[in-house]
């Protein structure tokens, strides 16, 4: 009964992604999150105050039921994912995990599935798994955060569009390199 239950609400939740169209507005608090993120330098205690503002408007669009494509997810998922609580990076794994499972080949929803993970591993001091994250040294040097490098093989991280650890590192040392 449970697993007819369950087919059910997929079927559900998959019928409603493919006939909805994605919310406009949270596109739109999308592409600000990440065009304030391109802007340098950047004044972080701005940017914090507006990603908090973006949250609450995410949340808005919650509470009235207009998250409902894989993009919409992704979309909500992206800007939690700048969040400063664990339950802000909780809520963005949960809409990651909702986009990539509603639409599978929609593009970094894998990906950003893989950086919610290591995000909220980071902020228990757990070390992540799929190194997405990178933190700053005393000396303000960027580096990876702390791993656990045998909990998900390479294979695995290229299937959901993560670098490998070996090329992460490269491109961070090119990063360093050309500066």
């Amino acid at each position: 009964m449970r697993f007819l239950l369950f087919v059910i609400v997929a079927f559900s939740l998959y019928s409603l992604s493919v006939s909805a169209q994605d919310n406009a507005d949270l596109e739109k608090l999308y592409e600000l999150d990440q065009a304030a993120r391109q802007e340098q330098p950047i004044n972080w205690e701005e940017l914090y105050a507006e990603d908090a503002s973006r949250r609450e408007s995410v949340l808005s669009i919650l509470r009235a039921s207009g998250i409902k494509t894989a993009r919409d997810y992704f979309h909500a998922a992206m800007i939690f994912q700048h969040g400063d609580s664990p339950d802000d990076i909780r809520l963005a794994h949960s809409f990651a995990t909702i986009a990539a499972s509603l639409e599978p080949d929609l593009p970094n929803a894998n990906w950003l599935k893989a950086a919610t993970w290591d995000r909220l591993l980071l902020n228990f001091d757990q070390p992540q798994w799929y190194g997405t994250q990178f933190v700053r040294d005393s000396e303000g040097k960027l580096t990876l955060y702390t791993m656990e490098p045998n909990v998900i093989s390479d294979e695995q991280r290229a299937a959901w569009s993560v670098p490998t650890v070996a090329e992460s590192l490269e491109r961070l040392e090119q990063r360093y390199d050309s500066n």
